[in-house]
């Protein structure tokens, strides 16, 4: 008997390990199509609205709440109205919800490309060339207050990187990967630099496979060559 227990304790600790990583890579593959499905509403929303991307007030701070038109709830309507869609399946952020997220949301949008404004300021979409190019969704935290995230703030949570609460942690959920939609409407994991709580320093210098600009001085270079950018050029709006 003691025999038969000790070889399922063995093949349980062999199994064990194999099905964690099966249900990361489910997640994972869970949260990309999240990415997809926001990428490819954003453009069907522009085939509504003129060939305009969305835009509205800077979902921030009591704006999450208050405010009807923050890139989430615009959205909602090309998303089957389901707020499951912007909820990250992998996520284990500690803390509570951000008290003025009228519901989850995990997920963070490229503010040069879904423009906040109040009156909106839309972005057309001729204005993005080869928008396989550029990011306009990728991870956030729950337990954050901004959504609508420019190259500044990229570079800001790059400065706080290893910052020992939720700051990054959006970044490298998915096995030190980020998760991200493209302009273009598809969907890819990037490399990132790993998350250490304990280092010296806060900062990394750069967001791996994430580049800022194409044209211009970026706010940090990327020591892979970066799969993506969050804008077309350093100076002015962006794009």
């Amino acid at each position: 008997m003691l025999v038969v227990i000790a070889i399922i304790a063995i093949l349980a600790g062999m199994l064990l390990p194999a099905l964690a990583k099966a249900k990361g890579t489910a997640l994972g593959a869970k949260c990309l199509n999240n990415h997809k499905q926001m990428a490819l509403g954003f453009l069907v929303y522009a085939g509504d609205h003129d060939d305009h991307y969305p835009s509205g007030t800077f979902a921030a701070n009591t704006q999450l709440t208050s405010a009807p038109d923050v890139w989430f709830k615009l959205m909602l309507p090309y998303l089957g109205n389901n707020t499951n869609s912007y909820i990250c399946p992998s996520h284990r952020d500690t803390g509570t919800m951000y008290p003025d997220l009228p519901y989850v949301v995990d997920y963070v949008v490229n503010s040069h490309i879904i423009v906040p404004a109040s009156p909106p300021s839309p972005l057309r979409t001729d204005r993005v060339p080869t928008p396989s190019d550029f990011l306009i969704t990728t991870e956030d935290s729950r337990n954050m207050n901004n959504y609508n995230w420019s190259a500044s703030d990229f570079d800001w949570t790059r400065n706080h990187y290893n910052y020992g609460s939720s700051y990054g942690i959006g970044l490298t959920r998915h096995k030190n990967q980020a998760l991200v939609g493209a302009a273009d409407g598809h969907a890819e994991q990037l490399k990132m630099p790993t998350r250490d709580p304990l280092a010296a320093s806060d900062v990394v210098p750069n967001l791996g496979e994430i580049g800022d600009s194409k044209i211009g001085t970026s706010l940090w270079t990327s020591a892979l060559q970066p799969k993506i950018y969050v804008r077309l050029d350093a100076t002015g709006a962006g794009f």
